[in-house]
């Protein structure tokens, strides 16, 4: 359903669309004032759209050019637009599209097309350009959307099947992290990716290889053959069939002994056959750690660090001790947004970092009494309380060979990289040299954006069963997608986690709720089958449709309705909300009913939807107020259709509110969440009814507030009881009434007569 009416719009939204909603030119809004108004004097003030290609509701865009924050569009009130994606990325798929149709007609291409498909799959939205003469039409397909592996084959399948007397040119976009699978069977995989330049969106391509590695280039350097797209960094093979990396075919062709192109073919297979994330330094057999020397990467993440970093530094490096940031810590620097929880690694023993810290820290802490283990402790810095842990090693030889502290240090870090969950979390950042210490390749994962453990990925499970749901948790509050390996071994291992203690489950799916994209996790835990032994009321809502348009897709309705829930938050993830929104609909497998005439019918859903929630919640150990108030969100949230089918009286209205209670504003997010109606007439019909109902409640308060502060008399009865006319002393004992009804409540008819009258005798007196 649409989003609640506002009479302002905080958004700010940085993209639109010329030529009315459904306009497919892009627009990007520069940060500057003095840009934007020169964009608005280009096109003028009402040209801008809030296009439905772009997600958005159609609507006629106010540019406002802003000299204290970065100028922004916005809607006209009243606001009813579900769009989710305004920044400054939210347009890409328009400008590649329009790129690549400005590209194929340079070519000298002929009937062009672009549509901008979004399939049965939310995450499924790709662009199909045909281009070409009648009968020999091609398709250049570009997938934008996160895919699973099998979604990918899945859509690689259909797509090949379609009839086609060319090659189909398949390709990614910026969010796709799908290419590697691309490289796995064709060698290379093309990209695209925009950047922001000269107050536009420019488009560039990129050959990826199998080493990770993407040549960037623009389009007017690239080509059109009948072969595909030709990039400068392909060739055509020796066969004259399919287009290679221009470093394959040459090496290929400059092979002189037969053995050795042999051995050539032979690596060349299992590196096609090896899954494209798999990296043979994951195994128990890897090298020692290597330290690559600075770069601006490593020195980007160094300056990234607040000051406190170099507090606790200068402690340690004047006693002479190594110190390295790890985990977590290093990602984030990398990314340029770290937290305020720091993990380091020092060459030193626990006593000896407790007496580094004693007199620094405001609470210093062990977590193991022994010489080895971890020292955490809070401290008061610039941007906040930070939460500091140093890893401590056990205490060294006495028989240390001289020198080699140095090797024992670089030996620990390796083995504590190791323990790690990911390997983008299994990076050190040097804290004096600004050094990267990568030994299992995470920065090339984060640049992916995939999870891949540091060791095999079933031994990894078998030691630690409770990592299934945290790779949940990480894809979904990181957006990675796990390797196929990892993924496999989930759905292999999926019955272990049953393992994990009920608590400790609950906190992973509460993370998991409040991660910023909680369904991309949700759809992983279905997928593998962890939903099966951890939540299976979700498996369960994907039952198969009878066929009937009144008969949606529940698990995918599911997952939409927590997506539009989140949308609707205004003051933060509140987690009540999600869960009810999750567990809204979890009762309809059992009361789904097929009538004579074929029409599907889940009547009293709510109810038994209620039931389960509680059982679920109370297995999970959740806590009781939380449970309750998901469960009476899931009773009621089906209430509102009876608004609809009769008009309501006011009292039927003022039962609504008693029995939503302090629930009420909750209840209003998950119902006006729960439409997912595609008709639009149909969702701004339920959109205008559920207005017109709040508006009536916030009628009925004020008048009910009104009433409340009445006195119990009204004015002709204190005329009659005081035998007086209209005039100042009715005003007095209207005020005194008014006053004793607030301080004392409701009086029946002889307590608030006996009240006014010796009102009346002590002012006589």
């Amino acid at each position: 359903m649409a989003s609640a009416v506002a009479e302002e719009d905080n958004r700010k939204v940085q993209t639109a669309v010329l030529g009315g909603s459904q306009g497919h030119q892009p627009v990007f809004l520069p940060f500057e004032k003095e840009d934007a108004q020169r964009l608005r004097q280009r096109h003028g003030a009402d040209s801008f759209s809030c296009g439905v290609l772009l997600g958005g509701c159609g609507q006629v865009l106010t540019l406002r050019a802003c000299g204290d924050r970065k100028s922004h569009f916005a809607h006209r009130p009243p606001v009813r637009c579900r769009r989710t994606a305004v920044g400054e990325t939210s347009a890409d798929h328009l400008y590649i599209g329009e790129a690549l149709v400005h590209w194929l007609r340079g070519q000298g291409q002929k009937n062009v097309t672009v549509a901008y498909v979004q399939q049965a799959h939310a995450r499924s939205d790709s662009i199909e350009i045909r281009f070409g003469r009648k009968g020999r039409r091609r398709l250049l397909h570009v997938q934008m959307a996160r895919r699973s592996y099998s979604e990918w084959k899945d859509d690689r399948r259909r797509l090949e099947a379609a009839p086609a007397k060319s090659p189909m040119i398949r390709t990614y976009g910026p969010e796709s992290e799908l290419s590697p699978y691309e490289v796995q069977a064709a060698g290379y995989a093309l990209r695209f990716r925009c950047e922001t330049r000269d107050g536009t969106r420019e488009v560039s391509i990129g050959t990826q290889s199998p080493d990770h590695t993407v040549q960037w280039t623009t389009l007017e350097r690239c080509r059109l053959s009948d072969l595909g797209l030709v990039t400068p960094s392909l060739q055509a093979a020796p066969d004259g069939d399919v287009l290679r990396l221009k470093g394959a075919v040459e090496a290929r062709t400059s092979a002189s002994q037969p053995n050795r192109q042999a051995a050539g073919r032979g690596e060349a297979r299992g590196r096609e056959q090896q899954p494209p994330a798999a990296d043979s330094r994951s195994t128990e057999t890897a090298g020692p750690a290597h330290e690559e020397p600075a770069n601006p990467r490593a020195e980007a993440a160094r300056a990234a660090l607040p000051p406190i970093v170099d507090e606790v530094l200068d402690r340690f490096t004047t006693a002479g001790l190594f110190l390295t940031l790890v985990g977590a810590s290093v990602r984030q620097a990398l990314e340029g947004a770290v937290g305020h929880e720091l993990d380091f690694v020092t060459d030193a023993d626990a006593r000896r970092v407790r007496q580094i810290l004693h007199d620094w820290g405001d609470e210093v802490r062990s977590r193991r009494d022994d010489a080895s283990g971890v020292v955490s402790l809070r401290k008061q810095g610039d941007g906040g309380i930070y939460t500091l842990r140093i890893n401590a090693r056990p205490a060294p030889s006495h028989h240390r060979p001289t020198g080699s502290r140095r090797a024992e240090h670089e030996k620990a870090l390796e083995a504590y990289l190791r323990r790690g969950d990911f390997t983008i979390d299994a990076m050190a950042l040097g804290l004096s040299h600004a050094t990267l210490t990568d030994p299992f390749g995470g920065l090339q994962d984060l640049e992916r954006r995939v999870l891949r453990t540091p060791r095999a990925p079933a031994a990894s499970i078998v030691n630690d069963p409770p990592l299934m749901l945290r790779v949940v948790r990480c894809a979904a509050r990181l957006g990675c997608e796990p390797v196929p390996e990892l993924r496999d071994a989930m759905s292999a291992m999926a019955r272990r986690v049953t393992e994990v203690p009920a608590e400790q489950v609950r906190e992973e799916l509460t993370a998991l709720l409040l991660a910023t994209k909680p369904a991309t996790g949700l759809r992983l835990l279905v997928d593998t089958g962890l939903a099966e032994h951890v939540l299976p009321e979700l498996p369960a809502l994907r039952f198969e449709s009878a066929g009937h348009h009144r008969h949606k897709d529940i698990y995918e309705h599911t997952l939409t309705v927590l997506d539009q829930a989140i949308a609707l938050e205004t003051e933060g993830p509140d987690l009540t909300v999600r869960w009810a929104a999750l567990l809204h609909d979890i009762g309809t497998p059992r009361t789904r009913r097929t009538g004579r005439n074929g029409q599907v019918t889940f009547h009293h859903h709510e109810v038994v939807g209620a039931k389960m929630a509680r059982k679920r919640l109370r297995v999970l150990a959740c806590p009781e107020q939380l449970i309750e108030d998901v469960v009476r969100l899931v009773e009621l949230h089906l209430r509102f259709h009876g608004y609809l089918d009769q008009k309501w009286t006011d009292p039927a209205v003022r039962r609504y509110v008693r029995d939503a209670g302090p629930l009420l504003d909750r209840l209003h997010k998950l119902i006006r969440a729960d439409c997912t109606t595609r008709d639009r007439r149909k969702a701004h019909a339920l959109a205008r009814a559920y207005d017109s109902l709040e508006e009536r409640i916030e009628r009925l308060a004020v008048e009910d507030a009104r009433q409340a502060t009445r006195p119990d008399l009204n004015g002709h009865q204190i005329m009659e009881i005081l035998g007086i006319r209209p005039g100042a002393e009715l005003g007095r004992a209207y005020e005194y009434l008014r006053n004793l009804h607030i301080e004392k409540g409701p009086m029946d008819f002889e307590t608030a007569r006996d009240a006014l009258l010796e009102w009346r005798a002590r002012r006589e007196c």
